[in-house]
């Protein structure tokens, strides 16, 4: 029984550490394309290890809700980690459509023009005033 409580520990602590180290890996910029490849190795073996093991703890029948939100957590953290590595410029709030604005040096980017001139209409003053 001891090695059967070992192995649950070990598949639980893949499944809560395997994203965020994986995330850590992503982090890291590298010039050297055997850096690289090195980094894309040990950065695929953790994602492979959370995925698999975050998906067995999904798809394990009549297992408490414990260890399946440690399974959905590692699946979460598995997924932005290599969206992270392997697509950094894919935006999915700008692909269904909605607008996310930069602020700038003035303010919010609705809210104001460059050269301090607004519409009148945000609560600075009676319009025509510049």
């Amino acid at each position: 029984m001891e090695s059967l409580a070992a192995i649950v520990a070990l598949l639980f602590l893949v499944a809560i550490t395997s994203g965020p180290i994986a995330i850590g890996i992503a982090r890291i910029r590298t010039q050297s394309f055997i850096r690289l490849f090195i980094k894309r190795i040990f950065h695929g073996i953790f994602i492979t290890m959370g995925t698999f093991v975050g998906a067995q703890w999904i798809l394990i029948p009549d297992l408490p809700i414990f260890p399946r939100l440690v399974g959905l957590s590692a699946l979460c953290t598995c997924y932005i980690a290599a969206r992270n590595e392997y697509f950094p410029n894919f935006k999915v709030l700008q692909r269904l459509g909605i607008k996310t604005g930069k602020a700038s040096g003035h303010g919010p980017v609705i809210k104001w023009k460059l050269r301090g001139r607004s519409n009148g209409k945000d609560g600075h003053g009676p319009e025509g005033q510049h």
